[in-house]
């Protein structure tokens, strides 16, 4: 690699420890040259101004999650092992990089435009890949009917939160939280031979869905607690 390419990303991961662990606002250019051993003046070879920093600290990192999102959307399977492995691939992304998921989610609003609109672009990106699965399953029969815009934030929703209680050190790997994730949402969504809606009998369509999704509230709040637990 070149030395001007190594410089660039030391710089990158420099500005990447200070933001997570400060916040971006809190965070000057001259803190950053001073974390790898640069003069502020020196900084601006490698990146043309703070929202070119930003871009790279954020973009390089939706890039790589992107092609991790367009393996699940030609991986092979039954829509239930394409939702299984949509939400193993939702929880490994927002686990690896944490605190930039934090930080997109809580500081969005101090994001460059162009930064923040990939960002939403990704997300729009990926509510439409879970959506196609659960419209896949509900054609199919392996789903039952259910509103899938609820759905879809309902699951979105569940993964999203890890940002806020997620800890690398808890009992809990981020394949163990989505397996319990995926059967939270499989049990509520999958078809039975003996019953045409699971759950509570005598509801109404929406009634069933606001009951499947206080479950899966329900059970969310149960595993952060599992996870908290040391």
């Amino acid at each position: 690699m070149p030395k001007g390419a190594v410089m660039q990303e030391e710089l990158t991961k420099a500005a990447t420890r200070l933001f997570q662990a400060r916040g971006i606002r809190a965070v000057t250019l001259q803190e950053i040259a001073d974390e790898v051993g640069l003069t502020k003046a020196a900084l601006y070879h490698y990146f043309t101004s703070r929202d070119d920093l930003l871009r790279h600290v954020f973009s390089d990192w939706l890039e790589r999650d992107i092609e991790k999102l367009d393996a699940v959307i030609s991986a092979p399977g039954t829509t239930l092992e394409r939702l299984r492995l949509y939400v193993r691939h939702h929880i490994s992304c927002i686990t690896d990089n944490i605190e930039l998921y934090g930080l997109s989610f809580s500081a969005e609003s101090e994001l460059p435009d162009e930064v923040r609109a990939e960002f939403r672009k990704f997300k729009r990106k990926s509510d439409l890949v879970v959506q196609e699965i659960i419209r896949e399953g509900m054609r199919s029969g392996e789903f039952i009917s259910s509103d899938e815009n609820i759905t879809v934030f309902a699951i979105d929703g569940m993964c999203n939160w890890l940002w806020k209680w997620y800890h690398a050190s808890g009992p809990l790997s981020p394949g163990e939280i989505a397996d319990r994730f995926a059967d939270l949402v499989l049990f509520g969504l999958t078809s039975r031979d003996d019953e045409s809606v699971e759950g509570p009998a005598d509801r109404t369509r929406d009634e069933l869905i606001r009951y499947h999704s206080r479950a899966i509230r329900f059970h969310t709040e149960r595993i952060e607690a599992l996870a908290a637990e040391q």
